[in-house]
């Protein structure tokens, strides 16, 4: 028997999708700030929170929905060369929000969190086809990110986990491979 699959625009399998913040920004670590990540943070569909910041809370509150959660498809929002780069993030060491060159992307459940997130960086090419405005400045259409992205998935959760799966162990190996070859280069 072969599984359903259906084909959607990604409005249609998304339940949360925001910009980030604008931050103020702390120069040194408190219990009132939090890590902000930003566009540098986002290279080869993986986050680095190596180039992030800090953001005092006390200077302005983040609302509790922007905050990163683990598993959160994350899209650079503006910027020529950059705008429509995508990441997923596996892990959130410490409260963390994104600034407003970035938008955050949550499933509305038709399809996993980490499923959506392999089918968007599979249409990363055409993402970054969706920035408009004069050079140096140019931002992400949302309505054509939500409208003209078009997303193949199973209907059975089995099945987009068994894809998750393969994919995640593929992603490991990627990973492994480039540590060795950093090892040798060194």
């Amino acid at each position: 028997m072969t599984s359903e699959w259906h084909e959607v625009p990604l409005r249609e399998l998304v339940g949360y999708i925001s910009k980030g913040i604008a931050p103020s920004y702390a120069e040194e670590a408190s219990e009132t700030t939090i890590r902000v990540l930003n566009q540098k943070c986002n290279r080869n569909f993986r986050i680095s929170y190596g180039d992030s910041r800090l953001h005092d809370t006390l200077k302005k509150k983040v609302p509790p929905e922007r905050y990163v959660k683990p598993d959160d498809i994350l899209i650079n929002s503006t910027g020529a060369g950059t705008a429509g780069r995508i990441a997923q993030i596996e892990d959130v060491p410490s409260a963390t929000t994104i600034d407003g060159h970035m938008i955050l992307i949550r499933s509305n459940g038709k399809v996993t969190q980490k499923f959506l997130g392999y089918a968007l960086k599979a249409h990363q090419w055409e993402v970054l086809q969706l920035d408009e405005g004069s050079t140096g400045q140019t931002e992400l259409n949302r309505d054509r990110l939500l409208d003209e992205i078009m997303i193949n998935y199973p209907v059975s959760f089995d099945e987009q986990n068994a894809i998750v799966g393969t994919l995640e162990s593929i992603d490991r190996k990627l990973i492994v491979n480039k540590e060795i070859n950093d090892n040798l280069a060194a």
